[in-house]
C-alpha cells in the first residue's frame, strides 16, 4: 500500500522533471525561423499543456488506486460477514460491540440491533467479567491469541470459545476485531475422556486393592474352616465369610455401576 500511494507523486515528478527538460529545447527546434513572440506563445500553450497532462495523468491514476481501495475493503467487508466464525468489532474505551457478523447473531441469539446495544462483558459468565476487563486493559498493540474463554448465549447456554484479536481503526475510532471460534464440543469431549480416566483409575485401585483384599480373606477363612475342628470356631468362621462375600459383592456391584455409567455417556 504504501509502494502505490509513492507512485503518483513519483509519476507527477518525473512527468514535470521531463517536460521541463524537454520543453524549451523542443520549442526551440521546432519553432525555428519563427517571431520571439510566437515562440513565447508556444511556450504559454505548452505549459498550459503540460498541466493539463499531469491532471489527466494524477486522475487517472488517484481513480484506479481508489477503485482498488474500495475492491480492498470490499473484500475485507465479505470476509467479515460471511465468516463462519462469529466475529465482532468493539471499543477498547467503553467495551461496547460496534459491529457483528452474521454468524455471531446465529450463534449467540441475538439479533444485530441488540449486540449492538450490549457490551463484550453482556456475553460473559458474571464470575468472569472482572477478569475480562483487566485482560482488555492489558493486551498490547496488534494480534493477540487470547486463549479460551467462556461465553453465554441470549438463552444462558454456555460456550468455550477461542479467542484472537486484532486491533484497528473503524470509523476513526481505536476498535479490535474478534474472532471467536466455538470449542465447546471438543472441551465436553476433554472433560468426558477426563471423567473416564478417572472412574477407570479407580476402578483399577479398587481391583488391586478392594477386591483383592476381600479374596485374601474369603480364601483365608476358607482354609481355617477347612482345618477347623470345634463346632464354635467353624459357625464363627461362616459369618466371618458370609461376611466377607458380601463385602465382595457389594465391591462388584459398585464397579458394575461405574462401567454401565460409562456407557451411557
Amino acid at each position: 500500500m504504501q509502494l502505490r500511494s509513492f507512485k503518483i507523486p513519483f509519476y507527477f515528478f518525473v512527468t514535470g522533471m521531463l517536460w521541463a527538460i524537454c520543453n524549451d529545447p523542443l520549442i526551440t527546434i521546432l519553432g525555428h525561423g519563427l517571431q520571439p513572440g510566437t515562440q513565447d506563445i508556444l511556450r504559454e500553450l505548452s505549459d498550459v499543456l503540460s498541466v493539463v497532462v499531469v491532471t489527466v495523468l494524477l486522475y487517472f491514476l488517484i481513480k484506479k488506486q481508489n477503485s482498488r481501495l474500495v475492491e480492498s475493503e470490499e473484500q475485507y467487508r465479505h470476509l467479515f460477514e460471511s465468516n463462519p466464525n462469529p466475529m465482532w468489532i468493539y471499543r477498547p474505551a467503553d467495551l461496547r460491540f460496534v459491529k457483528v457478523n452474521n454468524a455471531a447473531t446465529d450463534v449467540y441469539g441475538y439479533d444485530m440491533d441488540e449486540f449492538l446495544s450490549m457490551k463484550i462483558t453482556d456475553i460473559r459468565p458474571e464470575e468472569d467479567k472482572n477478569k475480562l476487563k483487566k485482560y482488555v486493559g492489558s493486551l498490547e498493540p496488534g494480534m493477540n491469541k487470547s486463549g479460551t474463554w467462556k461465553h453465554l448465549k441470549k438463552d444462558g447456554e454456555l460456550l468455550y470459545v477461542s479467542i484472537v484479536t486484532y486491533d484497528l481503526k473503524f470509523n476513526g475510532q481505536a476498535c479490535r476485531l474478534v474472532m471467536a471460534t466455538n470449542i465447546t464440543d471438543l472441551i465436553l469431549k476433554e472433560e468426558k475422556i477426563r471423567i473416564q480416566n478417572a472412574a477407570l483409575h479407580e476402578m483399577a485401585w479398587s481391583n488391586s486393592h478392594e477386591i483383592r483384599r476381600s479374596l485374601c480373606s474369603v480364601m483365608s477363612l476358607t482354609a481355617l474352616l477347612r482345618d477347623s475342628a470345634n463346632e464354635s470356631e467353624r459357625k464363627e468362621y461362616i459369618n466371618l465369610l458370609y461376611q466377607c462375600t458380601q463385602d465382595f459383592d457389594n465391591i462388584i456391584k459398585k464397579n458394575n455401576k461405574k462401567v454401565d455409567s460409562l456407557k451411557e455417556n
